[in-house]
């Protein structure tokens, strides 16, 4: 029971500041009786922070809640700034 309350809470920590994540396709081809890889295609997607993830976090487990919506969607944006900064640094590299 622990384990899935620490899966849990770092799941919505990993949802509440964002993440990359890859999609990989493969495509694959029947050539005299074997079957084949044709084409792999892998993509990196980058999932942004979600605010109903952060209002559970700051929430925690009195309930109260400390920042209104409109402040959290101020620390939304501040995050989300700063992920497209680090990405952009990344393509930089």
């Amino acid at each position: 029971m622990a384990d899935e309350i620490e899966k849990a809470k770092k799941a919505l920590i990993k949802k509440a500041l964002g993440f990359k994540t890859k999609e990989i396709i493969e495509e694959y081809s029947s050539t005299d009786g074997q079957i084949v890889l044709v084409k792999k295609k892998v993509t990196e997607k980058t999932v942004p922070p979600d605010c109903t993830a952060i209002k559970m976090l700051i929430e925690g487990q009195d309930g109260k809640v400390y920042l209104t919506d409109e402040e959290l969607e101020q620390e939304k944006e501040r995050l989300l700034k700063l992920l497209k900064e680090k990405i952009d640094g990344n393509k930089k590299n």
